[in-house]
């Protein structure tokens, strides 16, 4: 038991250390004169930026908090925007992705008083929501580039599209499918075992948790579902922004479509701490989508939208210090920041 429990906090230590090495790499590769300069060049317009981020980052407080039940009156919207805001920064900056985030949320909303299983089912539900709104507006995007693009270009191109559009509507059916069958519980214990086998039964039981929470609170899946797809769709305005700032007027679902293209393309660079070159990569290919190929509109975007990440960095840090509560620093000492008395 002694041996599990040091292996434990060293794991922690280890998991913490690496967020933060993460975290100041990224930062370092950070061409702050470039960022300044481009800043200057836009001035105030910056800040349309960050609210048009702010607002996304609500909405996706809101899909959350709606999963959170009748117990969602127990912490308000800033504490969990912030408690959000924390979890999702140390998602993008760690290489166990959004599993670390949502693990750290997990932690964060122990203290409240909300039970354990409702907000395990509450971040399940809430990525699950956030990721089919996601499929949709991704698939209305394709449909949409399909219905405007020249259909004299590349076979190759045109049929590589039918092909995506299809496994993104199938993609769903399954996914719906799979969350209507009914599950049942292992009923065993998860702490016995080696630990790919306690990481099987914690997969099946956030699996659960996830048909749960959709059988059972549909009304709060479909809200959480719709404030998500309104997430994604604020969010895309960035690309919109930009580009306006630079002297190019895009239609919105241009800019949705940007916006679903870079994340595709990050999601696959997922265990790459910050994405350091995937996002620049995925802002190069979308932008050349759209028939954007010069380089400097491409150095200009990709410089805006990290000044931007290097902002809400500091807004996660900040937000870490003002939800921390004493229990919860237990749990880097001990791994159990809930009172026992």
């Amino acid at each position: 038991m002694a041996r599990r429990l040091i292996s434990t906090r060293i794991l922690r230590l280890l998991v913490i250390a690496a967020i933060f090495v993460s975290i100041t790499i990224f930062i370092v590769q950070v061409d702050f004169r470039m960022v300044f300069a481009e800043l200057t060049k836009i001035g105030w317009k910056f800040f349309m930026l960050i609210g048009v981020t702010f607002v996304a980052y609500l909405l996706g407080t809101l899909g959350w908090w709606v999963c959170l039940g009748t117990q969602r009156r127990k912490i308000t919207v800033t504490r969990l925007f912030m408690i959000r805001q924390v979890g999702e920064t140390v998602g993008l900056y760690n290489p166990t992705s959004v599993i670390g985030g949502d693990v750290l949320k997990n932690e964060l909303l122990k203290p409240y008083g909300i039970s354990t299983e409702l907000t395990t089912r509450s971040i399940v539900g809430s990525r699950i929501t956030a990721v089919l709104s996601q499929l949709l507006l991704l698939t209305l995007a394709i449909i949409w580039l399909m219905s405007n693009m020249d259909w004299t270009s590349s076979a190759y191109v045109k049929y590589g599209l039918w092909f995506f559009l299809n496994l993104l509507i199938v993609g769903q059916i399954v996914l719906f499918f799979w969350l209507s069958r009914t599950s049942k519980t292992t009923g065993a214990n998860v702490e016995e075992g080696g630990c790919f086998r306690r990481w099987v039964y914690k997969v099946r039981d956030l699996a659960v948790q996830a048909r749960c929470f959709y059988q059972q609170q549909s009304v709060n899946f479909w809200l959480s579902y719709l404030l998500f797809a309104l997430h994604w769709l604020v969010g895309s305005m960035e690309f919109y922004y930009i580009l306006s700032f630079l002297g190019y007027n895009i239609p919105l679902m241009e800019s949705l479509l940007l916006d679903m293209g870079v994340i595709a393309v990050k999601s696959l660079g997922a265990f790459i701490p910050g994405q350091l070159g995937i996002e620049e990569l995925g802002n190069k290919l979308v932008l050349a989508v759209i028939g954007i190929q010069a380089v400097s509109v491409w150095l200009v975007v990709s410089v805006l939208r990290r000044a931007r990440q290097v902002f809400w960095i500091f807004i996660g840090i900040i937000c870490y210090v003002l939800v921390r509560k004493p229990d919860t620093l237990k749990l880097f000492n001990y791994g159990n920041p809930v009172r026992q008395s």
